[in-house]
């Protein structure tokens, strides 16, 4: 999870059942710098990380490290130096990666090779290209870009050849992610006014789009984000805020039947929900006034509990197998922003 107040932030670690965070890597001798937990390798055994510093025109320059978790962390730098870096997916074998940055245009995918760092940039479109999601078997990329006019979803081949347009609504649709069987896509898509931004699904080429959760429009539109999805894709959790209320609460549904099976009340912002390994829980932020901790839920129901303490901020979570923090049946926790 990502620990700090207003000024630097760094990676810091608790216990799955809660407790005081602790830093997670070495103090760096910048303090300007930032640090956040980007994204868990499929192997479980390496964490991407992104350290963030500021220029004097008020923008950030990014990059990202790798942390082996095995033994002591430390952090090895990795890919290029510069602009802001964003989204990374890991393909499945963990021998690449694939970001965002806006270092050569507004925004551009590009694909780093591991362990070289070497990056190859996929997408050259002048209205932007976001959000990439590798398919379970490697060889495609499901992204959004505003190449057409708003945004859509696309996919191309891994290596950035023949991309192919696969939505084609009146609103925005973005986010994609691939279920883990790799056969449906979800996306969030603005296509229907009166619900806001709503969670989607269609097949893997596009047939079919239709809501995951099949309700009657809510009183309110209502805009979701952060879809996560369990390990063995039975369940998917999201975000959903109300904006006019000023509140958020965090969501699971069978992704089968689209049946919601846990909530979380919403009285404030609660949001960037992620599963436990063996799927039992959500790890998620939990945001009252100005302070954020980390909580977790059942993702059937039931208590939430706020896992961390002390007098700073905290979110972003991951789960991370760590030696100072044996994993059970409940969360462990780990880009910028407290507000995703």
């Amino acid at each position: 999870m990502t620990t700090g107040r207003d000024d630097a932030q760094r990676i810091a670690v608790i216990p799955a059942a809660g407790g005081a965070p602790r830093a997670f890597l070495p103090a760096l001798e910048d303090s300007s710098i930032s640090e956040y937990p980007a994204a868990l390798a499929p192997d479980g055994e390496t964490l991407l990380g992104l350290e963030s510093r500021a220029r004097g025109d008020g923008r950030t320059v990014d990059r990202f490290f790798l942390v082996t978790l095995a033994g002591a962390p430390s952090r090895a730098p990795i890919g290029p130096d510069g602009g802001l870096l964003r989204n990374p997916a890991w393909a499945p074998d963990g021998r690449f990666v694939v970001f965002e940055s806006d270092a050569d245009g507004f925004r551009d995918l590009y694909r780093m090779e591991l362990p070289s760092g070497q990056a190859l940039k996929l997408t050259g479109d002048r209205e932007g290209s976001f959000e990439p999601a590798i398919a379970p078997d490697g060889q495609s990329i499901a992204y959004a870009s505003s190449r057409d006019g708003n945004a859509e979803i696309y996919v191309m081949t891994a290596d950035g050849g023949a991309p192919r347009r696969l939505t084609d609504s009146p609103g925005d649709d973005t986010s994609p992610r691939f279920s883990p069987d790799g056969q449906a896509i979800v996306f969030l898509s603005a296509r229907e006014r009166e619900r806001g931004v709503a969670v989607h699904r269609m097949g893997r080429a596009g047939e079919a789009p239709r809501l995951v959760t099949p309700a009657p429009p809510p009183a309110a539109p209502a805009l979701a984000r952060d879809l996560s999805f369990s390990t063995d894709g039975s369940r998917l959790a999201y975000t959903e805020l109300v904006p006019n209320r000023g509140r958020a609460a965090v969501v699971v549904v069978a992704f089968a039947t689209g049946e919601v099976t846990a909530r979380s009340d919403g009285e404030g912002i609660d949001e960037q929900p992620v599963f436990s390994p063996d799927g039992r829980h959500v790890a998620f932020t939990r945001a009252r006034g100005r302070r954020s901790d980390i909580a977790r839920m059942p993702v059937d129901g039931g208590e939430v509990v706020v896992l961390t303490s002390g007098d700073e901020s905290h979110w972003l979570p991951r789960w991370i197998s760590d030696p100072g923090c044996p994993r059970s049946e409940a969360p462990r926790v780990d880009l910028p922003s407290r507000q995703g």
